[in-house]
C-alpha cells in the first residue's frame, strides 16, 4: 500500500503540474467540442467527477507535439524520481474500459474486475475508496494503470448500475463520436454515457 498511495501522489500532483507548465487554453477548444460541454465560450460542468475527465483526456487523449502530455513530460525531464517513473510508464501502458466488479476485498483495499470490451483474465485493482463503497455488478468506466506490483486506476472514473444494455448503448455512441483514434472514440462515448445513465460516484 506505500507504493500505491505514492504513485497516486504522484498522479495528484502531475495533473496539476502539468497543465501550468505546457498550459491547457490551446487544446481546450477541441476538448470541449468533443466531449460536448461548452455553452458558447463557457465551460458546463454537470459533476465535479466531469472535471476529473477533462484533465484524464488532457493528460492521457490529448496529443502535443504528436504525444500524449505525459509522454512529453517524460521525455523533457530525463533525472525525474523512480515514483514518477513508474506512474508514467503505467500511463504510457494504460488503456481505458468498461470494468464490471466481479468481486470486493475491503480489507485488502482491492476489487476484482471483467473487462467487458475485451477479453482477458480477471483484473484485480487497488481502489481504497471503491472496495468500500462500491457494490457487485456495478460497472466502471475507467483508466487502468498497470504497475509492476498491482493495477490502479486513474483519478477518473464513471459508475453504472449493472446493465446488460449498457455495452450496446456504448457501441451505437462511439460510432457517433468523430475522432481518428479509437480510444478517443470510447472515451468521449463513454463520458456521455455518464450524462446520461451514470450513478453519482460518492454515492458507488
Amino acid at each position: 500500500m506505500v507504493e500505491y498511495n505514492q504513485v497516486r501522489d504522484v498522479g495528484k500532483r502531475l495533473s496539476e503540474e502539468i497543465p501550468k507548465l505546457y498550459g491547457i487554453e490551446e487544446s481546450l477548444p477541441r476538448i470541449i467540442h468533443l466531449l460536448g460541454i461548452g455553452q458558447g465560450k463557457t465551460i458546463v460542468f454537470q459533476s465535479e467527477e466531469e472535471v476529473n475527465f477533462l484533465i484524464d483526456f488532457y493528460l492521457n487523449e490529448y496529443h502535443y507535439h504528436g504525444q500524449t502530455l505525459l509522454e512529453q513530460y517524460r521525455e523533457d525531464h530525463p533525472n525525474i524520481d523512480s515514483t514518477t517513473i513508474a506512474y508514467l510508464d503505467a500511463a504510457k501502458a494504460s488503456y481505458t474500459s468498461f470494468f464490471k466488479i466481479i468481486d470486493l476485498n475491503p480489507k485488502e483495499s482491492s476489487l476484482t474486475f471483467e473487462d467487458l470490451l475485451q477479453p482477458s483474465d480477471f483484473i484485480e485493482v487497488i481502489n481504497k475508496s471503491l472496495s468500500k463503497t462500491a457494490k457487485l455488478g456495478y460497472i466502471l468506466f475507467s483508466r487502468l494503470l498497470p504497475f509492476e506490483e498491482f493495477n490502479a486506476f486513474s483519478g477518473m472514473y464513471a459508475v453504472f448500475p449493472g446493465d446488460h444494455n449498457l455495452i450496446k448503448r456504448y457501441k451505437i455512441m462511439k460510432k457517433r463520436v468523430k475522432a481518428e483514434r479509437e480510444s478517443v472514440q470510447r472515451f468521449v462515448a463513454a463520458f456521455k454515457l455518464n450524462r446520461t445513465l451514470g450513478m453519482d460516484v460518492r454515492s458507488a
